[in-house]
């Protein structure tokens, strides 16, 4: 532990990744590498490293997929709000993605 601890406070890591699974309610699309980032942010609190973690929201959610009886996938929305799983913080920055 004393070799973290000679680093907490000089260095900051941030860790940007498409998901993150702090919490079951929260949808995810896939879940291997939001679990891996879970784990990690989970990690990083236990032992009191100076970590950010940043990742998406969506808040229309993914599909919830049913397949029926003839096998056919059907798509249903999933909404669900941000806002109920996170604190909301006073940074904010601005991300071009295709343009948009």
């Amino acid at each position: 532990m004393d070799r973290v601890r000679r680093f907490t406070g000089r260095v900051s890591v941030a860790y940007f990744t498409m998901e993150i699974a702090f919490d079951p309610a929260v949808p995810s699309y896939s879940g291997g590498l939001g679990i891996l980032a879970g784990d990690a942010a989970r990690s990083a609190a236990d032992l009191g490293l100076p970590m950010v973690f940043v990742t998406l929201a969506s808040r229309a959610g993914y599909l919830h997929q049913v397949v029926d009886a003839k096998g056919v996938q059907h798509d249903h929305p999933q909404p669900w709000d941000p806002a109920g799983m996170a604190e909301p913080l006073s940074a904010m920055i601005a991300v071009t993605i295709d343009g948009r």
